[in-house]
C-alpha cells in the first residue's frame, strides 16, 4: 500500500512539473514570448531582414532569436528543434527547401509558423496556425509583361530573355508564370529565344547573357526575376559594346542598385517588393499566432487565414525618384 502512495505521490510531481513547464512556455500574456527567425542563410540580404524584424519584435515587446540555416536542411531542423526545447513561443521561418516544411513543422512542435522568404506549399498552411507573408509572386511576373506588351505594343513578334532566381523558389516560379502567361494572353508571338537560372546573381547573369551573345540572336527584351539580375544583363551588354537602346531589361524588388539604375537609363522597369511591410505584418503576425489569436484584422490577411499578402508596384522612369532614399 505504502508503495502504490508512494507511486501516486511521485506521478503527481512528474504531472505537476510538465505543467509548470507548459505554464512557462505559454506566455500568454501580450509581449512576453519569443520569436525566433529561421533564415535561409546568412549575408547581407537575410541579416537585413533579421535586424528590422528584430527592430519590430522589440516593438511588441518580444524577445528575438536568429539562426541562418546556410542553406542546409539538417542546419535548420536542428536549429528550430533547439529553439522550440529552449522556449520559442512562435517561428517566423524562410524554408531551405519548400519541400521540406513537413519536417520543419514537427521540428517547431506546437509552436505556430510565420513562413517568409520562400513559400511553402499551398497543402502545408493551416488558419491562424502555418501561415506565409509576402507579396503575390504571380503578380511581379504580371507587371513585367504588362511593361513589355505596353513599350512593344507595335510587334507581333517578341524576342524575349528569361534570367531566374533559384530553381524552385516561390519567386521564381510565381514570377516566372506571371511573365509568360500575361505574354499568351495577349495573342502575339511570343519567342523565348534565351531562359536560364541566375541564382538571383548579378555576376552569374552577366556570365550568362555573355553566353547567349555567341548564338547570334537578337533581344527585344530581357526580363529578370530580380533587380540584380537585370543589371547583370545590362552590364553584359554594356561590356561587349552591344547597343541597348532597342532592349528593354526589367527586375523586381525595387532595389536601390536597381532604381538608380533606372534612373541613370540602363534598366526601364522594376517592381517594388514592400518589404518593410512584409516584416512588420510578419512580425504583427507571430505575436497573435504566439498569444492563440487570428490574423483576421491584419491589413492584407486573406480570408481563409492562411496568407498576408503585401501588393507590388510598378516603377519605372516616370516615378522612380520616389523609390529612393
Amino acid at each position: 500500500m505504502r508503495k502504490g502512495i508512494m507511486i501516486m505521490v511521485g506521478m503527481a510531481v512528474i504531472m505537476a512539473s510538465l505543467t509548470s513547464g507548459c505554464q512557462q512556455k505559454n506566455h500568454g500574456g501580450k509581449g512576453n514570448g519569443k520569436i525566433y527567425y529561421s533564415a535561409i542563410e546568412s549575408g547581407d540580404y537575410y541579416e537585413g531582414w533579421a535586424k528590422q524584424l528584430k527592430e519590430q519584435a522589440e516593438k511588441i515587446g518580444y524577445e528575438f532569436e536568429v539562426g541562418y540555416a546556410e542553406n542546409s536542411v539538417e542546419t535548420q531542423d536542428a536549429q528550430i528543434k533547439n529553439a522550440f526545447l529552449e522556449g520559442s513561443d512562435v517561428f517566423l521561418c524562410g524554408p531551405v527547401s519548400s519541400d521540406i516544411v513537413t519536417e520543419i513543422k514537427a521540428a517547431a512542435g506546437d509552436a505556430p509558423i510565420v513562413f517568409i522568404n520562400n513559400a511553402p506549399p499551398d497543402s502545408q498552411l493551416e488558419k491562424d496556425r502555418y501561415i506565409y507573408v509576402a507579396s503575390d509572386e504571380y503578380m511581379a511576373g504580371q507587371y513585367q509583361a504588362e511593361y513589355i506588351l505596353e513599350k512593344l505594343g507595335d510587334k507581333e513578334e517578341i524576342n524575349i530573355a528569361v534570367l531566374k532566381g533559384p530553381k524552385g523558389a516561390s519567386g521564381t516560379v510565381g514570377r516566372t508564370e506571371g511573365l509568360k502567361e500575361t505574354l499568351k494572353a495577349s495573342g502575339k508571338k511570343i519567342n523565348y529565344v534565351f531562359e536560364d537560372f541566375a541564382n538571383w546573381n548579378e555576376k552569374t547573369a552577366k556570365e550568362l547573357m555573355e553566353m547567349f551573345f555567341k548564338t547570334g540572336q537578337t533581344l527585344d527584351c530581357v526580363a529578370a526575376n530580380n533587380d540584380d539580375m537585370a543589371i547583370g544583363a545590362v552590364t553584359a551588354f554594356e561590356e561587349a559594346g552591344i547597343s541597348t537602346e532597342n532592349v528593354l531589361f526589367l527586375g523586381v524588388d525595387a532595389s536601390a542598385g536597381g532604381c538608380q539604375a533606372i534612373a541613370d537609363g540602363r534598366m526601364d522597369f522594376t517592381v517594388y517588393q514592400d518589404m518593410t511591410s512584409q516584416m512588420k505584418a510578419a512580425v504583427e503576425a507571430a505575436g497573435k499566432l504566439a498569444e492563440g489569436g487570428s490574423i483576421e484584422g491584419i491589413e492584407g490577411a486573406t480570408e481563409d487565414g492562411e496568407y498576408i499578402l503585401i501588393p507590388f508596384e510598378k516603377v519605372d522612369a516616370g516615378n522612380v525618384a520616389e523609390y529612393q532614399g
